[in-house]
Order: structure tokens, then C-alpha cells, then sequence
């Protein structure tokens, strides 16, 4: 659009006020480049944080898992489908044809979701295969 703009001021005969006005457009695009700048540089940042840490923010999260699943058990809980997700997340219940919920299309596919959000995609994979040998 600035482009534009600045060919249809180049058309204009020649003035003072032509040069101000491209003047300005000339300042108003390098304030736009500097922010481009700004906010690539802050794009770049953000991925070599994740780049340098996903795997130790992954491992976290497991352990979060695990904390959480295993205060379940300490109190006595009944194992619910949620406490049964996270005890096949950890791999403490093996997600084959003995799993309670292993023809169950709701927890399969919350399954599938849990890996599909920590970009497990390998484990994804796996999980589409057991279910496509069991069709």
C-alpha cells in the first residue's frame, strides 16, 4: 500500500510539499521496518527457546503426570477413565487389546490428543497403527 502510495506521489509535479510528503512516507517505512525487525528478532527468540528447551519442558510435563497420578493411587481413588489416560500416558498401563478403554473411540481419541498437543508424533503414529491392525 506505502508503495503505491509513494508511485502516485512521484506522479505529482514537483514541489516542496511533494518531497515532505515523501519525506514523511520515506520515515514512516523505515519505523515499519524497524518494527518488522523488532518482532522477528523476538520471533527468532521465542524459537530458540523452544528449540533449546522443548525437550526438557516435554519431560516436565511427564513428570507432572506421574506426580499427579500417583497422588491418585496414595489416596485411594478408584482408577476413572482421566486417572486411567494419565496411567497410559506414563506407560504404566500398556495401551494394547488388555486395556480397559481399548475399544473405547472417546479415550482413543483423547489419547491421540495428549500426544498430538506435546508433538509426540511418533508415539501418534504408533497408536494409528495398533488401531488400524485391530480394523
Amino acid at each position: 500500500m506505502n508503495d503505491q502510495i509513494v508511485k502516485a506521489m512521484l506522479k505529482e509535479p514537483f514541489s516542496e510539499e511533494r518531497s515532505a510528503k515523501i519525506e514523511e512516507r520515506y520515515q514512516e517505512n523505515r519505523k515499519l521496518l524497524k518494527e518488522n525487525n523488532d518482532s522477528m528478532h523476538i520471533q527468532f527468540e521465542i524459537t530458540r527457546f523452544i528449540e533449546n528447551y522443548y525437550n526438557e519442558l516435554k519431560e516436565y510435563e511427564k513428570r507432572k503426570i506421574r506426580r499427579d497420578s500417583n497422588r491418585g493411587r496414595q489416596t485411594g481413588k478408584d482408577p476413572s477413565r482421566e486417572n486411567v489416560l494419565e496411567l497410559t500416558i506414563n506407560g504404566e498401563i500398556p495401551f494394547n487389546e488388555d486395556h480397559p478403554f481399548y475399544r473405547d473411540e472417546k479415550f482413543f481419541n483423547e489419547l491421540l490428543s495428549y500426544y498430538q498437543q506435546i508433538e509426540d508424533y511418533e508415539t501418534c503414529n504408533k497408536l494409528l497403527n495398533k488401531r488400524k491392525k485391530k480394523s
